[in-house]
């Protein structure tokens, strides 16, 4: 299983409620990107400050992304799907700024 992670920030002028309504739309678009396993998206609440080890400062984000695909065939098709990057330019209209991170499972 391949899984991406993204860190999202919302454009500058751009408000929470209304970065909120375009990530819904995004998430109902990616019903129909194939080869997308699963989507998730996660507003961000709020950080808590209680942390046990260091605070990592990596500047405030919106939300965290999710998505999964089943392998690296189905990962290259996605890649190359008309749809997906018709989702992606949707993705240009409410997303200022992103952290992708590929994560490898542990076990």
């Amino acid at each position: 299983m391949i899984r991406i992670v993204y860190l999202l920030v919302r454009p500058e002028g751009m408000t929470p409620s209304k970065f909120a309504e375009e990530c819904q739309v995004h998430y109902d678009m990616s019903h129909d990107v194939p080869a997308l396993h699963k989507y998730e998206v996660r507003l961000v609440n709020e950080e808590p400050s209680d942390t046990h080890v260091p605070y990592l400062d990596i500047g405030p984000f919106d939300a965290v992304a999710e998505c999964w695909f089943e392998g690296s065939e189905k990962y290259e098709e996605y890649l190359a799907s008309d749809i997906r990057k018709a989702w992606f330019e949707h993705g240009k209209t409410f997303i200022g700024q992103l952290k992708p991170i590929y994560t490898q499972e542990l076990c």
